[in-house]
């Protein structure tokens, strides 16, 4: 099975906070899960949190719980939790820039000075564009 690549083209990137957005983007990346499913993964913070989304096709997935969602970003190594944190993700469902349902699944990997995961290393957004097209 063939699953869609996310499409993110249309996302206007936030480099600088501003008194309208004080959400700032920081980094992207993308990947494949063992499955053949491609996913994107995307690094911002907001209000002393650090973020990251990822977005990933809903099918054969459409029915997964916030739970199994923690479990397949385990399984995969999207993210690297640190012993003692409280693993949590909130996925929501959308349609890309191409009108593909998937997943944006977001996790809170860090709060003031406190670190609950890591991710791989983020590529830095194309000053060139509002957002990056890749």
């Amino acid at each position: 099975m063939t699953h869609p690549k996310p499409d993110r083209s249309t996302y206007v990137v936030n480099r600088v906070k501003t008194a309208e957005s004080d959400q700032i983007d920081i980094g992207w990346n993308e990947g494949m899960l063992s499955d053949g499913r491609p996913y994107r993964i995307e690094l911002w913070a907001q209000d002393q949190l650090t973020n990251v989304t990822i977005f990933l096709s809903t099918e054969g997935i459409e029915t997964y719980s916030n739970e199994q969602f923690v479990n397949l970003l385990d399984r995969e190594n999207i993210l690297s939790w640190y012993p003692a944190a409280w693993k949590s993700a909130y996925a929501l469902p959308l349609l890309d820039a191409s009108g593909n349902p998937m997943w944006s699944i977001n996790i809170v990997i860090g709060a003031e000075a406190e670190t609950f995961a890591e991710v791989g290393p983020m590529l830095p957004y194309n000053p060139s564009e509002p957002g990056d097209s890749r």
